[in-house]
């Protein structure tokens, strides 16, 4: 079976005043470079255990999955040799290499791709949904049999997110996540909290050999990224768009196109009820559809791109743009300020005192939009929209603010959220009315609707991704409702952001992958195809 998920896109930019530089080895200096420093920024502060949610949305690198991603994002065998479905959807089976050995120099086994499996649905998390499985058991060393509850079509997609961790290494999982063991192309060697990790070639790793030697990942924020590319201090760095138009002498500037979308969430109920945790459900201003319509129709996507991201970033509309789940029909015309305002117009929304602020029975259309205050691009990004907003009568008041005082408010206040993964689950997490202000991140604005509801169960259930993909993109719009900007809008998708690194003249990071939204390892996500000389 092979699922097209989407084309990969990465393109290289010189900035001023660097050299032209293709990547490859120049005719004078040939020898193989042993070790690469990569600012990968934030740090995986639990550790490194896949049963806890760690590689789920980049790559584990110190393990092996059953399956993968190519770099044009289709799926592809990794520890797996073949797998095939049953027709009821509730048997999978995988067979896998019978060649593999952990970095202990144990072989790794069907037994230990069942272990994981089991142990992290025991765990719960949430980046790896397993809830539909029963259970995992290898039934010879090279075979592994995952039995289902009820028919899961995004079953598939689990399976190119977890990495495999063998038992036998895992007796303490706290030791484990600190000192990692697998059989992926690099091994754990050193982690020094708050600065650096370093890893060395796997030398027994199946895939082949490692290009370099010895990576060290340093977890540094953006400014001190780019102070340490000012002193050549590294060879490949995330950068932040600001940054990036600064440009820096013998790197070359790589926008790596991403499903790492950012959009701002509207709670859709009225005010009244109180979630599990205590916290306030609903808002007198945002529960009016007109609102939410006519934010979707009036504010300008591609401003914002150019503007606050500098040009790096593509217009979304979808919470799965451009995926093969992706609603096409979902579109509008963007930054139609008089479609907005007619919207408003319609429904009662009028500036009857002449501040630029509409009101509805002696109410004002203004409302908190809250973005995490640690976060540049979502503040600039809340800040824009606010801006535009203001075009067409709604007064948006930004505030950012942190987790502990974010968190309260979730479900009141309209909030700048980020995501993307390379499966359709989002869909489902944003929409399905289960979720509802359940807790956590998944459906915070309280959305509910019946018929979406029944398309999103119809797609977890579907056999085919073919059937699957038919009702994923209903459940966004069925021509009559649904839940993206066509019908009920909750969410305002704004944009897909680029993820931007400058990488040293002389070093190629391949054609990347599409990246997801938490893109701190995701770059290493095709390391076999890197290459660079001293």
């Amino acid at each position: 079976m092979s699922i097209l998920l989407l084309v990969a896109g990465c393109s290289t930019q010189t900035p001023s005043g660097s050299p032209q530089s293709s990547g490859a080895p120049s005719a004078t200096n040939t020898a193989a470079k042993d070790e690469v420093i990569v600012a990968v920024g934030g740090e995986k502060e639990s550790g490194y255990d896949p049963c806890t949610g760690w590689g789920s949305s980049g790559t584990p690198i110190f393990q092996s999955k059953l399956l993968d991603t190519d770099t044009n994002n289709q799926l592809k065998n990794d520890l797996a040799t073949e797998y095939s479905v049953s027709k009821d959807g509730l048997t999978w089976t995988f067979k896998i290499r019978n060649d593999v050995i952990c970095h202990d120099g144990e072989k790794l086994t069907a037994k230990d791709v069942a272990f994981t499996y089991n142990k992290t649905k025991e765990n719960g998390i949430s980046t790896v949904d397993l809830t539909l499985l029963d259970k995992a058991e290898a039934t010879d060393d090279t075979t592994v049999v995952f039995r289902m509850k009820s028919p899961m079509s995004t079953f598939i997609y689990q399976t190119a997110a977890l990495g495999i961790v063998p038992e036998h290494a895992y007796g303490d999982p706290t030791a484990y996540a600190q000192k990692p063991v697998g059989s992926g192309p690099y091994r754990f060697v050193q982690w020094d909290k708050g600065q650096q990790l370093i890893v060395e070639a796997n030398e027994n790793y199946y895939g082949g050999t490692p290009p370099f030697k010895r990576l060290v990942l340093l977890f540094l924020s953006d400014d001190a990224a780019y102070a340490a590319l000012q002193a050549g201090q590294v060879d490949v760095a995330k950068i932040s768009e600001n940054l990036a138009v600064k440009g820096m002498s013998g790197y070359n500037l790589v926008d790596c196109k991403t499903n790492d979308f950012r959009t701002i969430a509207l709670p859709v109920q009225k005010p009244g009820e109180t979630s599990k945790e205590g916290y306030a459900i609903g808002n007198e201003v945002t529960s009016d559809m007109a609102i939410r319509k006519a934010l979707a129709n009036g504010i300008n996507r591609q401003k914002i791109i150019d503007t606050v991201l500098n040009g790096y970033g593509e217009v979304a509309y979808t919470v799965s743009q451009g995926l093969p789940w992706d609603n096409k029909e979902v579109i509008l015309t963007d930054g139609n300020v008089e479609a907005a305002k007619k919207i408003l117009d319609d429904a009662g929304w009028v500036d009857t005192d002449g501040d630029g602020i509409r009101e509805k029975n002696g109410r004002k259309a203004e409302f908190s939009l809250i973005y995490a205050s640690d976060d540049s691009t979502r503040q600039s990004i809340s800040m824009a929209f606010s801006e535009q907003a203001k075009t067409f009568g709604i007064n948006v008041i930004t505030e950012g603010l942190s987790s502990a005082d974010r968190n309260p408010r979730k479900h009141k206040d309209a909030f700048m959220l980020g995501g993307g993964d390379y499966n359709p689950t989002p869909v489902y997490n944003a929409l399905y009315g289960a979720y509802a202000a359940k807790g956590g991140w998944y459906n915070i604005v309280a959305y509910k609707n019946p018929t979406v509801d029944k398309y999103l169960e119809a797609a977890i259930a579907a056999t085919t991704q073919e059937e699957a993909n038919q009702y994923w993109q209903k459940a966004q719009w069925d021509g009559t409702t649904g839940g993206s900007i066509l019908g009920d809008a909750p969410y305002i998708y704004v944009a897909n952001i680029s993820h931007l690194y400058f990488v040293r003249d002389g070093i190629s990071i391949g054609e990347q992958k599409i990246h997801p939204h938490d893109h701190g390892f995701a770059v290493l996500g095709n390391i076999m195809d890197w290459s660079a000389v001293k």
